[in-house]
């Protein structure tokens, strides 16, 4: 498992009550603690999170963003080196909101009850929680130290970090599943940490070998978090200066048995990155990297594009994972209809991508008129700004004139006066004019047969947004 709150994997402290004696920062902090007899002008120095003497009810607390969003399976609580200044007990909430500006109204749900702690001492629990996380909260009772959290799950990547769009992207990394599996030698550090979504901070933070004094090399084997044809591998040997290796081999396998060389002996320098492209984009399940003859690497990375199934796969567990707060945002992302999403909703877990579809076709063929115009009012005016998809979909206004742009906002308000709804029309594709065109053709309908129109037009553009949403190919 993932450790997915550590700083070395990209989690930070977000928010805190109070951190008078020790800073919050150290419960994430990768390595385990320490302790030594020095003095701060606030009391004995402390490797952890510290707060001070509680004089009034309550608790303290800290929030903190994962680095690795995924399912929490295991926490460890370590009070290492506090004895008589540790916190009685603790307790661990979480959200799946995905944004800092979120948290002001998250909804957090309790990942572990109040649990008694005992000073100088490790303790860990099992997590039974089906859902994807993004922040947790580290509630402290009533006040002291933690020497450090450990949140270790199973990452969930979100869209971006699995769907290729005109780059390629990361099929080794530990946030879609990479794993190191096997290494000739781990004297300095973990290979694991060649595939750690952040920048390399320093020497510790790659996989290093001892100095070879006989034949042969070392070398590493990685598992693809996502099986699929890689077009570059990236050889990372930053802060690397006097210890990279020489050379690199890079060798490919469905299986991680049977090992097939795809680039041989390339030269590697120092403290640098280099992006070594395959001679033709090759299928793996697996990447082997060979050092010559040893030395260190910071990270690497196997750009290409995952396998269809593998791709629906991560999908279908990002949805299925999702808290019933950000599945709702999900889903109205695509149709704004309240009674739609909860049709959504209430239809979890799906199966697959032709259950989605289905599903949503079910879904809207429940609405009644005020569900579709609620719909309707989800979308900005053609030839006006909104939110990321509207402004996707509506590519084709950017182009236009502004005498084309001033006659869409008069064929906009006369469509509204007319049947009491915005102009709905599925965007993408069309130029200003052409939208233009089919506003004023639509503006002599009946208004029954109008929300017909509008409402076919919702349909469709809902399952293009959920298309996209859910890395169906190449959708506008």
């Amino acid at each position: 498992m993932v450790d997915l709150i550590s700083s070395a994997v990209g989690g930070r402290i977000v928010e805190f009550n109070d951190e008078f004696f020790a800073p919050a920062s150290n419960l994430i902090s990768p390595g385990d603690p320490v302790s030594n007899s020095e003095y701060t002008d606030r009391g004995k120095w402390m490797d952890g999170w510290e707060t001070r003497r509680r004089r009034d009810p309550g608790h303290d607390w800290c929030v903190i963003a994962l680095g690795v969003p995924g399912r929490i399976e295991h926490v460890t609580g370590d009070t290492s080196f506090f004895t008589g200044n540790y916190a009685e007990s603790f307790s661990l909430e979480a959200c799946g909101e995905d944004e800092d500006e979120r948290l002001a109204d998250a909804e957090w749900e309790e990942v572990l009850p109040r649990i008694p702690l005992s000073g100088d001492s490790r303790a860990s629990f099992v997590v039974d929680n089906p859902h994807r996380f993004a922040y947790v909260r580290l509630n402290i009772f009533p006040d002291g130290g933690v020497a450090r959290l450990r949140v270790e799950g199973t990452p969930i990547p979100s869209r971006s970090q699995v769907c290729p769009g005109e780059d390629p992207v990361d099929l080794l990394s530990m946030l879609v599943g990479g794993e190191a599996v096997n290494a000739s030698d781990v004297h300095y550090s973990p290979p694991s940490n060649l595939l750690r979504p952040t920048e390399p901070a320093g020497m510790w933070d790659g996989w290093e070998t001892k100095r070879r004094r006989g034949p042969g090399n070392d070398w590493v084997e990685l598992r693809l978090g996502m099986p699929g044809k890689i077009d570059t591998v990236v050889i990372d040997s930053r802060h690397f200066k006097g210890n990279a290796p020489g050379w690199v081999s890079i060798l490919v396998s469905e299986d991680g048995v049977g090992w097939e060389a795809v680039l041989d002996r390339v030269a590697v320098a120092p403290h640098d990155v280099a992006s070594l492209d395959l001679p033709v984009p090759t299928h793996a399940g697996y990447l082997r990297v060979d050092i010559h003859p040893d030395g260190g690497l910071a990270r690497v990375k196997a750009l290409g594009r995952p396998d269809r199934e593998v791709l629906v796969e991560k999908r279908m567990a990002y949805l299925n994972s999702l808290t019933e707060s950000a599945a709702r945002r999900f889903f109205r992302t695509a149709c704004a209809s309240g009674s739609w999403v909860e049709s959504m909703l209430a239809q979890r877990p799906f199966a697959g991508l032709e259950d989605i579809h289905t599903g949503a076709e079910t879904a809207f063929d429940l609405l009644e008129e005020a569900d579709w115009l609620e719909a309707f009012s989800g979308h900005p005016r053609i030839g006006e700004p909104g939110d990321e998809a509207a402004n996707r979909e509506q590519a084709g206004v950017q182009a236009a004139e502004k005498d084309t742009l001033d006659a869409l906002a008069d064929a906009n308000r006369a469509y509204e006066d007319r049947f009491g709804f915005a102009y709905i029309v599925y965007a993408a594709g069309k130029t200003a004019e052409g939208m233009l065109a089919i506003a004023e053709a639509r503006l002599g309908s009946a208004r029954e047969h109008e929300i017909e129109v509008a409402s076919r037009e919702q349909r469709s553009i809902t399952t293009t947004r959920l298309r996209r949403m859910l890395c169906e190919g190449d959708q506008t």
